[in-house]
């Protein structure tokens, strides 16, 4: 009864198999002769997003407006930043990021730092650094009208 049964299931991999490779394998034909549509550049996995467009735009020159339009405070053409840093390795950052910039305070594993714009994917590409962000400021509570 056992044998009965692996064999059946044997053979419905079997099929199954030879159903699903004719379309696996014209797929890959096709992704072989046909160009893909190119997806956008993600930018630096260590950056946060604004921080990879805000790194696009200094490249095409449009830094300034895209801030403003961002709320991403510029200080004299530098952005602030935070930087996460790996455990164990805020000297190592530290160094890093006054390498490139100016460490304007320091707490726990987190670094504010004013950097120019194109010294961010250097500055993340430290081997010390996890993360860079925007600061994060607090928002008014909304007035309550009783």
């Amino acid at each position: 009864m056992r044998k009965i049964f692996a064999l059946r299931i044997i053979a419905i991999l079997v099929l199954l198999s030879i159903l699903i490779t004719p379309g696996c394998q014209q797929e890959s034909e096709l992704s072989l002769t046909e160009p893909h549509t190119s997806l956008p550049e993600k930018g630096n996995p260590k950056l946060d997003s604004q921080l990879n467009q805000l790194v696009l735009a200094e490249s095409r020159g449009e830094a300034a407006s895209f801030a403003e339009k961002n709320n991403i405070e510029l200080v004299d053409g530098k952005v602030r930043v935070i930087v996460e840093c790996l455990p164990d390795q805020v000297d190592a950052a530290i160094k890093a990021s006054s390498t490139l910039g100016i460490v304007e305070t320091s707490y726990d594993n987190l670094l504010q730092v004013v950097v120019p714009i194109t010294s961010l994917n250097t500055l993340a590409d430290a081997a010390s650094i996890r993360f860079i962000r925007l600061p994060q400021y607090p928002l008014p509570a909304p007035n309550k009208q009783e």
